[in-house]
């Protein structure tokens, strides 16, 4: 078995006598040589083999010493090959030049071969730490490269995230910012489905969309099944033995393909698996790769958590708000058919709204479904009123009507005792704006606030309308009901004054539908009401 080379020695040198000793020497001591006779044979050598270390004569045909020097520190290939120079010249004028072309070290001819040998040695070495050291940095470069591109995606994905607030978004931010980090060919989201308890698969990469949608997995079954009921993560390799644990993960060998398996943890449970495997350069994940995913993974569980939490709450409100409507109405002997006539005719004005015009934006479903909720809450305030005023046959008093108007002010701060601060419901909200605002008038004759315009929350602006027009075309006590033709009559002619132009003009484009809708859900028999306008 031959003997580990400590590296390459150069011997640049036009004495073949002198080479000879030299590598000779040099070989004795473990190195392997090259030679070259003249300085650009040597630079070719030099350029070609990249060797260790160089051992340079200044005095050299063609190409002097110096000059080789100069060339070989100029060539990024051969700038950080260490020099040894020899010369027979003593001046110091020689060492400087020699020492400023880009030499390490200087030796006088002739020399002692032992101190040439001790030279050598000292300058390999240093050779080699500057080389391992250079690795060295490259390697930390590159891994704080590499760290800082997943800071800057998990910074992305947690700006993201702090901006999304709806199911869908979330878990497309997730499996966006998961192939960001890994590199991954396939990706799958597998979220319990809560009527059959299987994982079912929401979102994949690499996978053919035509069978996602099919994709099911029982609970208890193969690695998704192993993580979700484990609540921990499990991280795969294509060879070798299990690794050790680390936290909650699970190292293990894996025969076919690298692989991250992690579940997501909700406050309630585990609701669902997270799958991360064949990476485009086929490396097992990184340490640092699992850890971002986790963290991915741990955040989408927590902002998807609350959604669903969200929902529930508002369903809740909304179940609650359905049923409080109500009351009001039950006491002013209406029937609940108004309460159904406004929230369809709010619809249908709404997403008109929604079509064209300055409210376009405005009406989004989103608003639209929260405008139908919120309607019958408008008069929620006349649970306050007495019922002398409020069921009273004919017209109120001027003393009457004004404490008639506080409902508007009861259901305000009926409905502000629910507003949590810190988590605020806009359907909570929405509600609140209605039942102060619906009597506002565009003008700012209306009240409590006498605010006019779009200081007046648009929500309130499209229940005024509908409101008025119900009042219009409904029996109350203190007036007979009024033809369809004569409440869009009225109405427009209040455009401006009692109701926002934009919102009249969405009125007028859609009247047949109101005329539809009241005539679907007459009163039988029509109760009658004060009705306030």
């Amino acid at each position: 078995m031959g003997k580990t080379s400590h590296g390459t020695v150069l011997i640049v040198e036009d004495e073949a006598d002198l080479r000879f000793i030299l590598s000779s020497h040099l070989r004795a001591c473990g190195f392997d040589v090259l030679e070259a006779g003249d300085g650009c044979a040597g630079f070719e050598v030099a350029t070609e083999a990249l060797p260790d270390l160089i051992i340079m004569d200044v005095g050299l045909p063609k190409m002097d010493g110096i000059a080789t020097t100069r060339a070989l520190k100029a060539d990024e290939r051969t700038v950080n090959i260490p020099v040894i120079m020899l010369t027979a010249r003593s001046n110091t004028e020689d060492v400087l030049r020699g020492l400023e072309a880009g030499a390490q070290e200087y030796l006088y001819k002739p020399f002692d071969i032992t101190e040439l040998i001790a030279r050598v040695q000292t300058v390999h070495r240093l050779a080699i730490a500057r080389r391992e050291l250079d690795h060295l940095n490259a390697k930390l470069e590159a891994e704080v490269d590499a760290k800082g591109q997943q800071l800057q995606i998990l910074y992305d994905f947690m700006r993201e995230l702090h901006e999304t607030n709806s199911w869908s978004p979330i878990l497309d931010l997730m499996i966006r910012s998961v192939k960001r980090i890994t590199s991954a060919k396939r990706i799958s989201l597998l979220l319990k489905d809560t009527k059959s308890g299987n994982l079912v698969c929401e979102r994949a990469i690499g996978i053919d969309p035509s069978i996602v949608e099919s994709i099911r997995v029982k609970a208890v079954e193969g690695i998704a099944g192993q993580v979700f009921n484990s609540g921990k993560t499990l991280s795969a390799r294509t060879y070798g033995h299990a690794v050790g644990s680390h936290q909650n993960y699970t190292r293990d060998a894996f025969l076919s393909t690298p692989l991250i398996s992690t579940s997501l943890q909700g406050c309630d449970g585990i609701i669902g698996v997270l799958n991360i495997t064949e990476k485009e350069d086929d490396a097992p994940f990184t340490e640092d790769e699992i850890e971002c995913v986790r963290s991915i993974a741990d955040a989408s569980a927590i902002a998807l958590d609350n959604v669903l939490r969200r929902e529930r709450l508002e369903q809740s409100i909304r179940i609650l708000l359905q049923t409080v409507g109500h009351l009001a109405e039950y006491r002013d002997e209406e029937t609940t058919v108004h309460l159904q006539r406004v929230s369809q005719l709010a619809r249908v004005l709404a997403t008109e709204l929604a079509r064209e015009g300055p409210y376009a934006d405005a009406g989004a479903d989103e608003f639209v479904e929260m405008l139908v909720q919120a309607a019958p809450m408008h008069d929620i305030g006349k649970v306050g009123i007495p019922d002398e005023i409020l069921i009273k046959p004919g017209k109120l008093t001027d003393e009457e009507f004004q404490i008639m108007k506080t409902h508007t002010d009861i259901g305000r701060r009926v409905l502000s005792q629910a507003v949590d601060p810190v988590h605020p419901v806009p359907l909570l909200q929405m509600c609140i704006d209605i039942a102060y605002c619906h009597h506002e008038r565009f003008n700012g004759r209306g009240y409590p606030r006498r605010i006019s315009g779009e200081q007046i929350p648009l929500s309130a602006r499209i229940i005024a309308l509908v409101d008025a027009y119900d009042a219009i075309t409904s029996e109350r006590r203190y007036s007979k009901a009024k033809s369809h033709e004569a409440a869009v009559e009225i109405i427009r002619s209040e455009s401006g004054e009692h109701f926002d132009p934009v919102i009249v003009k969405a009125f007028l484009r859609c009247h047949e539908q109101f005329r539809r809708i009241e005539t679907e859900l007459e009163d039988k028999p029509a109760m009658l009401s004060t009705g306030v306008e």
